[in-house]
């Protein structure tokens, strides 16, 4: 009708309903969301992360446990006689430069790569670090997709199965925003212990010193006679790495070990998703804040007085 007015309802009796507010309310609630996953990723890209960690983690184990003792042995002499006859020289800070062998990929380098290996898997062993929650699988070398998803052995150091005279070093990054790996390791105490798992052999590691040095400084690196050290670092502090964080552990007699220690299958427990529920949270209250319908004021009773 030419003089209806603008509010007159639609034939279906139903009153329009404007678009804008609508549209603008979905577009706040998209922007709720990214926020909100933004601030949970660090938790759930960590917890993923471990999810891999682990399945590495029981994926070396299961292949251990299908090698055969005499196959074991026989990987594990090889590796003696490599640090035998290892001869230390001057050791490269991976997270400077590349060392020469690994960047040309040379024979003995090549050579190194073989050592430790079980068909079936690219790790090497397993660490654990009780009290810092660590649980990583462990690989040769240390280019920067190794210790970004696991321990890397540092090439010219002991192998990491232990004996007189020798002194294996396990790094890994800090601070990534998908995994935690070593972030935790500058909260390492004197007196704690870890151990590494190689081919089914617990080695019990007590922590002795903690020092933070200038990086290329690899003095404290060096082989003691006859005694057997671990030596586990990071870049520290996280997101500046303009210095080292080591922490040097002595082995323990197997009559010291802890006994209430072993290594599952999966490593460490993931721990409940608590970032997936503050993210189902905070979106489901964004979206009852935006969406809700309004409530419905009450009639007034009739004969009240208005």
């Amino acid at each position: 009708m030419a003089g209806a007015s603008r509010g007159t309802a639609p034939p279906n009796g139903r009153p329009r309903r404007a678009r804008g507010p609508r549209g603008l309310n979905i577009v706040l609630q998209g922007v709720a969301m990214v926020a909100i996953g933004l601030l949970v990723y660090p938790d759930a890209a960590s917890w993923v992360a471990r999810i891999g960690h682990n399945a590495e983690i029981s994926g070396y184990v299961r292949q251990v446990d299908g090698t055969t003792p005499e196959e074991r042995q026989r990987i594990l002499d090889a590796a003696y006689a490599y640090n035998d006859e290892l001869q230390p020289g001057p050791l490269t800070d991976p997270y400077i430069s590349v060392n020469e062998d690994e960047a040309e990929r040379s024979d003995l380098y090549l050579a190194y790569e073989e050592m430790l290996r079980v068909s079936g898997t690219d790790a090497i062993g397993t660490i654990n670090y009780p009290r810092l929650d660590i649980a990583l699988p462990a690989y040769h070398g240390t280019s920067d997709e190794v210790i970004s998803k696991g321990a890397g052995h540092m090439y010219g150091t002991s192998l990491p199965v232990g004996g007189p005279s020798t002194r294996s070093v396990l790094t890994a990054h800090s601070g990534l925003p998908h995994s935690k790996l070593f972030t935790k390791l500058p909260q390492a105490k004197v007196g704690d212990t870890f151990w590494i798992s190689v081919l089914g052999e617990d080695h019990h590691y007590r922590v002795e010193k903690t020092e933070t040095i200038l990086p290329g400084d690899t003095e404290s690196l060096e082989i003691r006679e006859g005694e057997d050290w671990v030596t586990l670092f990071t870049c520290t502090p996280i997101g500046v790495n303009s210095h080292r964080f080591m922490v040097h552990a002595v082995r323990l007699p197997d009559s010291e070990a802890p006994q209430n220690e072993t290594l599952g299958g999966d490593g460490v427990e993931l721990g409940f998703p608590w970032w997936a529920v503050w993210f189902v949270a905070g979106s489901g209250a964004v979206a009852w804040l935006l969406f809700a319908p309004p409530r419905k004021r009450r009639a007034p009773k009739p004969g009240a007085e208005r």
